[in-house]
């Protein structure tokens, strides 16, 4: 779980960063708002530029984990058939 946890945190790097510059850039002319949605829209796409590698760790470990609970839930439905 900790891939995901890194990955979600470089993504709020990305976002910070990304609403920083756009703040700086525009931010006497548009709110606060408007520049929180433009950062989302322009981190969403750097994200998927610049963390593939570890969004696909993340995703692996998200599987996974799916997996082993899928797993947990077959054995307790197979337990309470056999009772």
């Amino acid at each position: 779980m900790r891939q995901l946890l890194v990955y979600t945190l470089l993504r709020l790097v990305v976002f910070a960063a990304c609403f920083g510059v756009l703040y700086l850039l525009f931010g006497s002319y548009v709110t606060g708002w408007a520049i929180a949605l433009l950062a989302l829209l322009f981190s969403s796409g750097l994200s998927l530029l610049l963390l593939r590698r570890q969004g696909a760790e993340a995703g692996r470990v998200l599987v996974g984990a799916a997996a082993a609970v899928r797993g947990r839930i077959d054995a307790a439905a197979r337990k309470e058939d056999v009772d």
